[in-house]
């Protein structure tokens, strides 16, 4: 697990606890550890991602993948882990719709990444 040597004090374990019976931030089924977000700039740098997800407990690391498509656009597929689905759960609950940059109009978009073991368990 990363050590974080700043935590934010607004999202301290403490606050985790207090919250952890909230249904709003309840793991659903199809939850998992691991997030992707959509609407990452394409000249985004991975140390600028970290920032905005570093602060909240659970936080692991953040994987960006550069892709193109065949006509030659390039695009980021950005994916965050947490320790667990639920420290997932309150991260994408809470930063839904963050602005990364002041001219964003869309904000970010955050879903639970698939998770290809569980889809297979499902189809049997």
């Amino acid at each position: 697990m990363y050590n974080n040597p700043y935590p934010n004090p607004m999202f301290n374990n403490q606050y985790f606890e207090l919250i952890r019976d909230n249904q709003q931030f309840q793991p659903q089924k199809e939850s998992t550890h691991s997030l992707y977000v959509d609407g990452i700039p394409n000249d985004a740098q991975e140390r600028e991602v970290a920032h905005i997800f570093r602060p909240y407990p659970g936080f692991q690391r953040v994987r960006l993948i550069k892709k193109q498509t065949q006509k030659g656009r390039e695009y980021l597929l950005c994916f965050v882990d947490f320790d667990d689905a639920f420290q997932a759960t309150v991260v994408m609950q809470t930063l839904q719709g963050y602005r990364f940059d002041k001219n964003d109009k869309t904000g970010l978009k955050i879903y639970f990444a698939n998770n290809p073991k569980q889809e297979k368990q499902n189809k049997k």
